[in-house]
């Protein structure tokens, strides 16, 4: 008997793939082998050489159009290396592939040459299995300055900020707080506003003053402390020179000046004394030493106007409860003087009135007026 192989049948069709067109093997895709196709069709694409300027000061990245800040900080220079790195690459590697993953791999490092090998693993094609390709890389440092270093170095600011109180010097506290918060939204601002910066603060025998980079932060800054202060606020400009283009270019001074009083000061108001226990953005907490009373008022308030200053904090005594009766007044010893004054039982409530209770007072116009205890704001709030 003769066998007839299935090439030899009658209307038998050849299904073997034809061969690939480049090296001869079974073609997979496109008249390709799956290792000519991969060959053809790189992973990625990158130069060999790459160059990167850094801002020498800042650690800030030149790109197309400008500088990108980075977030780790100069002083670690690993982790800026790194970003660095992360940076030009995100921006020079061209992705051709499908599932791409790169992982970098150090190979040499100098002061200004940095060699790398990029693994890529990824699909040629969808038909494809996932393969590895290398990529070796060299990155050339040059260090420059950044716009925003330039204009610090240059001096360059907007505006100026000017923190005042009104007929008494800016307390240490108030200083502190102020220079905290403008320094949180300089930071908030860094990487958005090139010109968020700033370059000086002067504190002066009158306050601070704080020199900024761009108009727009010292608007910021000056939003904050006139809501959370309740600072009167003052605006000039002044005429510096012209832009390019000829437009007149003008610096602005913000001047902020805080009130008399502080939280815990004692004031005025409608004429009744009162304590500031608050102040912010809901506008001034305080405590009526005459109604017992607490209530809030703001500048938008008609009562506002009627606000005087009366005494600092320090104005406070010590008084220790010496003696009370039924109906009677409550004697008071001065811990200062040993004076032993009266006020009416009902400046005090019940669980102030036991004998050798302290409770701070004050005096004023001849009459003692018993401070707000953590017992009494606790129970009226």
């Amino acid at each position: 008997m003769t066998l007839i192989s299935p090439r030899e049948r009658p209307g038998c069709v050849n299904t073997l793939p034809a061969p690939c067109y480049l090296c001869g093997a079974p073609s997979v895709v496109d008249g390709l082998c799956a290792d000519c196709y991969n060959e053809e069709h790189p992973l990625m694409k990158v130069d060999p050489l790459v160059r990167l300027v850094v801002c020498k000061r800042c650690g800030a990245v030149k790109v197309p159009g400008g500088w990108q800040t980075i977030k780790s900080s100069p002083e670690d220079k690993v982790t800026t290396r790194e970003e660095h790195v992360s940076i030009v690459l995100d921006r020079e590697i061209e992705a051709l592939g499908n599932d791409l993953e790169v992982t970098i791999v150090e190979t040499n490092k100098l002061d200004r040459v940095l060699h790398i090998n990029l693994v890529a693993r990824g699909k040629s094609h969808d038909d494809l299995a996932p393969h590895t390709e290398e990529y070796p890389v060299e990155i050339r440092f040059d260090y420059g300055t950044c716009d925003t270093c330039g204009m610090m170095s240059g001096g360059y600011h907007e505006a100026i900020i000017q923190i005042r109180a009104d007929e008494r010097p800016v307390s240490e506290s108030e200083e502190e707080s102020i220079a905290d918060l403008a320094t949180d939204l300089t930071v908030s601002e860094y990487g958005r506003d090139e010109r968020a910066f700033i370059i000086e603060v002067d504190d002066t025998k009158f306050g601070l003053d704080f020199y900024i980079g761009s108009e727009h932060l010292a608007r910021r800054i000056a939003d904050e402390v006139e809501a959370r202060y309740l600072a009167e606020r003052k605006e000039n400009y002044k005429l510096i020179g012209q832009e390019k283009d000829g437009k007149e270019k003008f610096r602005i001074t913000i001047l902020l000046r805080l009130p008399r009083f502080s939280r815990d000061d004692f004031i005025q108001v409608s004429g009744n004394l009162c304590q500031v226990l608050d102040m912010g953005r809901g506008g001034l907490a305080c405590y009526d030493l005459v109604t017992r009373e607490h209530f809030t008022i703001n500048p938008k308030s008609s009562r506002w106007q009627s606000i005087q200053f009366i005494a600092p904090n320090s104005a406070a005594k010590e008084f220790m409860v010496v003696a009370n009766a039924y109906d009677q007044p409550i004697q008071l010893m001065d811990q200062e003087s040993f004076q032993v004054v009266e006020v009416e039982s009902a400046v005090l409530k019940s669980e102030d009135i036991q004998p050798g209770a302290i409770v701070k007072g004050i005096e004023y116009e001849g009459d003692i007026h018993i401070l707000p205890s953590s017992t009494e704001e606790t129970n009226d709030s």
